[in-house]
């Protein structure tokens, strides 16, 4: 039968099927691409928080004395900067490199993945439909196209699960290192499992690991990995982690909020920053499969693929484990080790997506069993030589049918179903262009105000700074954050004020020489209806006050004298014109 041709374990399936996986692979990458470069304008979202402050590795002179910079080059894992810093060395520039680099890494991502799932399963045919779906899962998400640190975790991940199953010890160590310099969640992931594996549970009892190499890897890793991320976190001087105490008095954190963690009823424990679950964590649906796969085994009639299931599957188990025990952790020490769900939502993905393939086979399998019955049936009880023959002619015709349907659609299953594939959270920014071109042409010290979420775009595109922006204002470490905030405030205050003296202290006071407007700005909606904006009292108050009772601001009065570039959208205004204003008021 074909299926059983499919499932075969030599050497050339094994080849076949790896070919077939890294061609997807490669396929949905050009798909990535294109829609990364359609326009010079497209960013992913999260790359604005994490890139954009590189272009100082191209021009030292750009974003001098910006919070804003600083603080983001300090929080960025040690292997990240130097990556990019190397690739601006041989002429990369950033935003390009942010580009290109996802589909690379999810090219070795899936072929560490088809070397996981097939070290455990055995069955290339299985380890090909684990691969595709996860990499269509990839390719659903922003993690691995934002090129941020994020983007490594999966393809150290993977490569720290091979080599572990190899008992390749030193190359695990070499994973490790690489996991703290780019993503050191994963790395305390990793360190935990190593840890968890020194237990055994033999005949109803505990024992632990007598291989010196055991401990020794541990150890070793231990040394390495708390070493790497120690260095880096001491190089980082933006102040405390905020508490939990102090989170939940906090607005930001609500569930309306810019950074919302304290989210009402269950979707605290399941979604969110909060939660174990990934918000696509069966995305494609053909991952359902791998959440099934422990009930298929435990079927009678499946039990002939028992003897297929590696042994070293306890794996999964152990990587669920620690997963859940550093969530229950990151919830005690909240925020020490940043988000819970960092712990859990990639480890799950990852969980689910291996055992997909084996999954799928089965119900498979099964499918095809249940048609071959069928055709038994009939045979048996119409005594017809002809339409035996027919009969058995149409259930292989069917079989094919049908594993050619199953081939498709699970390759083809993004693209038939999704109006968007990749869907992965780029943004085209071409409406902005007229106030990018501008800024570009001021000096590199020029900074800008706004309340706009425009500012968001300005370090990505017009490599200038700006006082403050919703993207860039997490409120992890007070140290920071507590200068945004009074940024925030002192910038609602200026722009929505009606006394000249406000908005000249505030100008003068940031050394402001560009002010940012949305042209529905002076609209009490515009406030009252932004929950970021909101979120700062009482200055958020205090202008909607102001709009509700009609006063003209001072800001307000200068757009038609100040305004340098007016775009569809927004108005730049001058620094030098603003206070030769409001002298003059």
């Amino acid at each position: 039968m074909p299926l059983s041709a499919l499932t075969g374990q030599t050497k050339r399936a094994y080849l076949f099927w790896l070919v077939a996986t890294l061609a997807f692979a490669a396929y949905y990458g050009v798909l990535a691409v294109h829609q990364a470069f359609e326009s010079p304008y497209v960013i992913q979202d999260d790359a604005r928080q994490h890139i954009f402050w590189m272009q100082r590795y191209v021009d030292a002179s750009l974003f001098p004395d910006d919070l804003i910079a600083d603080y983001f080059q300090g929080v960025a894992p040690l292997g990240y900067r130097l990556l990019y810093k190397t690739a601006t060395l041989v002429g990369l520039q950033p935003a390009f490199l942010g580009k290109i680099l996802p589909p690379i890494l999810a090219f070795i991502t899936i072929f560490y993945c088809y070397q996981v799932s097939l070290t455990l399963f055995a069955i290339p045919f299985a380890a090909f439909i684990s691969s595709v779906s996860f990499n269509q899962s990839l390719w659903h998400s922003s993690e691995l196209a934002s090129a941020t640190p994020r983007a490594f975790l999966y393809p150290l991940f993977l490569a720290f699960l091979y080599y572990l199953l190899l008992n390749r010890n030193r190359v695990c160590l070499a994973v490790i290192a690489l996991e703290a310099l780019f993503y050191p969640h994963v790395a305390l992931i990793s360190l935990g499992i190593l840890t968890v594996r020194l237990v055994r549970w033999r005949d109803r009892k505990l024992s632990f690991s007598k291989k010196s190499a055991d401990y020794w890897s541990l150890g070793a890793s231990l040394l390495l990995a708390g070493g790497i991320i120690l260095f880096t976190r001491s190089s980082f001087d933006f102040g405390e982690v905020v508490t939990r105490s102090e989170a939940l008095r906090m607005p930001e954190f609500q569930a309306d909020g810019r950074s919302a963690f304290f989210t009402p009823g269950l979707q605290f424990w399941l979604y969110g920053r909060s939660g174990i679950l990934h918000d696509r964590c069966f995305t494609p649906a053909t991952l359902v499969a791998g959440a099934l796969l422990p009930v298929l085994l435990w079927l009678p009639a499946n039990q002939s693929y028992k003897r297929v299931v590696s042994s070293k599957v306890g794996l999964l188990l152990q990587v669920l484990l620690v997963s859940f025990g550093l969530y229950a952790l990151s919830h005690l020490l909240l925020f020490e080790l940043h988000l819970p769900n960092r712990y859990t939502s990639h480890t799950l993905r990852v969980v689910i997506a291996l055992a997909s393939g084996m999954g799928w086979l089965i119900l498979l399998d099964n499918f095809l069993r249940v048609g071959r019955a069928i055709s038994s049936f009939l045979s048996t009880k119409i005594s017809s030589v002809r339409f035996a023959k027919f009969t058995s002619f149409a259930a292989q015709g069917a079989s094919i049918c049908v594993l050619a349907l199953f081939l498709g659609g699970v390759a083809l299953y993004p693209t038939l179903f999704f109006e968007q594939f990749p869907k992965v959270s780029y943004d085209n920014l071409s409406p902005g262009k007229p106030i990018y071109d501008y800024l570009l042409g001021q000096p590199k010290d020029a900074k800008i105000a706004s309340l706009s979420n425009e500012a968001s775009n300005i370090p990505t595109f017009a490599a200038r700074t700006v006082l403050v922006s919703p993207e860039h204002a997490l409120p992890y470490h007070k140290g920071y954050y507590s200068q945004i905030q009074q940024r925030i405030s002192d910038l609602i205050s200026a722009q929505y004020t009606t006394e000249p003296e406000v908005l000249l202290q505030t100008v003068e006071r940031y050394g402001i020489d560009y002010w940012l407007v949305d042209k529905n700005a002076f609209q009490t909606a515009y406030v009252a209806e932004n929950k970021w904006l909101m979120q700062f009292q009482p200055a958020a108050a205090e202008a909607v006050q102001t709009l509700e009772a009609g006063e003209q601001t001072i800001l307000e009065r200068s757009l038609s004298a100040c305004n340098v570039i007016e775009t569809e959208n927004w108005l730049l205004l001058e620094r030098s014109c603003i206070q030769q204003f409001v002298n003059a008021f």
